[in-house]
Formats: structure tokens, C-alpha cells, sequence
């Protein structure tokens, strides 16, 4: 099961840019990974981009496609 990620017009700048885990909003200073396109648009504009995501074991707390639930 795929978490659906979030509309990229509801993206914070910081997520957007991928500056920070699209999930937990940790920096990604120290690496992260492809979480996929979020997906928006603002009239005639496509606003995808590629988000990141947290490093497994980095201390972000949401949860992982494929991971049962705690």
C-alpha cells in the first residue's frame, strides 16, 4: 500500500523545494530519498515536482509504503 502523497499546492516552501521530508518536515541536510511527484497545478501551470523523504533509519516517523502499522 503507496501513502498518497500530498498536493503540491499545499506544500510548504521548505517541502516544495525539497529542502525538507515531504512526510515530517525534517531537513534533509544529511540526504534523503524520492517519495515520487506530488502533483498540482494553479490555473494553467503544472506545479509536479519531486518530493524526498527521510533516510530509513533517520528518525522520521511516518510510515513507509509496505510497513505494517505500529
Amino acid at each position: 500500500m503507496k501513502r498518497e502523497l500530498p498536493d503540491a499546492t499545499e506544500l510548504p516552501r521548505r517541502r516544495y523545494s525539497g529542502w525538507a521530508c515531504v512526510w515530517c518536515g525534517a531537513s534533509l541536510r544529511e540526504g534523503g530519498r524520492s517519495a515520487g511527484v506530488a502533483r498540482g497545478h494553479m490555473g494553467a501551470h503544472r506545479l509536479d515536482v519531486e518530493v524526498y523523504e527521510c533516510m530509513p533509519g533517520r528518525g522520521c516517523n511516518h510510515p513507509r509504503p509496505g510497513t505494517p502499522p505500529a
